[in-house]
């Protein structure tokens, strides 16, 4: 039996730490073969524990990972930030952002800068 806080804080050590969420490729298995737990253990700790589904716990995830960078470096291409933070693609990037924050990463530097 696998104790659900130590599994929750291993998913936010491999999120937070490790940067994880970078893979592009990354899914459910994957991540719960790095956790020790099967798919859809993962699956429903995120679901009843974060209230998140899995797909959109990695997108906030690599969101807010997106957010710092565009703030820390305002040279850096949002393309390049998209990419850095293991988005598939600048449009699937700016849909998740725009989703997330309510705009887009352009405006999002533009007013806290």
């Amino acid at each position: 039996m696998w104790a659900v806080d130590a599994v929750l804080k291993k998913l936010e050590s491999l999120m937070v730490d490790d940067n994880i969420y970078r893979d592009e490729n990354l899914n459910l298995s994957m991540l719960a073969a790095e956790l020790d737990i099967t798919g859809h253990q993962l699956s429903e700790l995120i679901n009843s524990r974060l209230g998140l589904s899995f797909s959109r716990y990695v997108r906030q995830q690599r969101v807010e990972a997106a957010k710092k960078l565009l703030l820390a470096d305002g040279r850096q291409s949002v393309l390049s930030i998209s990419l850095d933070t293991g988005f598939k693609s600048q449009s699937s990037f700016y849909a998740a952002f725009k989703e997330t924050t309510g705009v887009s990463p352009g405006d999002f530097r533009k007013q806290r800068s």
